[in-house]
């Protein structure tokens, strides 16, 4: 029986995250060149496939307090110059806690890329097994957007 591509996917994300949340958890926050800066790795199928589980819903109700916060802190950049011209803009998906996709659905080219930092911080062994999962990841991600790209062209096929 054949696997389903998006649960192959979020199961190979599941099993990277391991490594990297044990990593990003001691390393990111006093890291001197951050990942989670604009322009992010993040494209629009990422955004759709978490979307699909209700996540905007959810980032949309945790966030809603902050709301005026982060008006506030648009508005003070702004006042400094543009947005874009702040030294390592964060990622606009980037809450108080990292990371508000879901874990298992963050963005692919977010997920696939193993940091200098990193690179340079874990041991053999265990960046080993993240370049294995980042490949395992990569091959059900292809796998994934062969099927969304399928179903899209029979889709956008039988509107005509």
């Amino acid at each position: 029986m054949a696997r389903n591509p998006l649960e192959e996917y979020r199961r190979a994300q599941r099993a990277l995250r391991k490594d990297f949340d044990a990593f990003t958890t001691v390393h990111c926050p006093t890291c001197p060149a951050p990942c989670c800066v604009r322009p992010a790795r993040i494209a629009p199928t990422d955004i759709l496939l978490a979307e699909a589980t209700g996540w905007k819903a959810k980032v949309d109700s945790t966030v809603a307090g902050d709301a005026v916060q982060q008006a506030a802190g648009r508005a003070a950049l702004a006042l400094g110059g543009a947005f874009e011209d702040q030294p390592n803009p964060t990622c606009e998906y980037l809450g108080e806690k990292g990371c508000t996709f879901p874990k298992d659905l963050r963005p692919f080219g977010c997920t696939a890329y193993i940091c200098p930092i990193m690179r340079e911080r874990l041991d053999k062994k265990t960046l080993g097994r993240m370049k294995r999962l980042v490949r395992e990841l990569e091959e059900a991600h292809s796998v994934l957007m062969k099927v969304v790209h399928a179903r899209r062209s029979a889709r956008d096929g039988a509107e005509t």
